[in-house]
């Protein structure tokens, strides 16, 4: 389902039991998808923010104004639960 259909039929899922929960994981779901504002081709890429953010890190702990973070598993042993929209990456 997306947003417009959910739109179209808002009345009668609304009435359902557990019509807030469900509505609740689909917004979640279309935020997470990047399905719920148009996507703007000139924005700059998150990888470039994530680098801007990695490096402020390091300079917080160099600084000792935060802890050293604990290490993740490499992006290759990560399972991937869903494809993800064109011009994203998992980071």
């Amino acid at each position: 389902m997306n947003a417009e259909r959910l739109l179209e039929v808002y009345e009668q899922i609304s009435e359902a039991p557990d019509a807030i929960a469900r509505l609740r994981q689909f917004v979640l779901d279309l935020a997470v998808r990047g399905k719920l504002v148009a996507q703007n081709a000139s924005d700059e890429p998150a990888s470039k923010q994530l680098d801007r953010i990695a490096l402020e890190k390091a300079r917080l702990v160099k600084a000792k104004q935060i802890r050293k973070p604990k290490a993740l598993p490499e992006k290759e042993a990560l399972q991937i639960p869903f494809a993800t929209p064109e011009g994203w990456s998992w980071a």
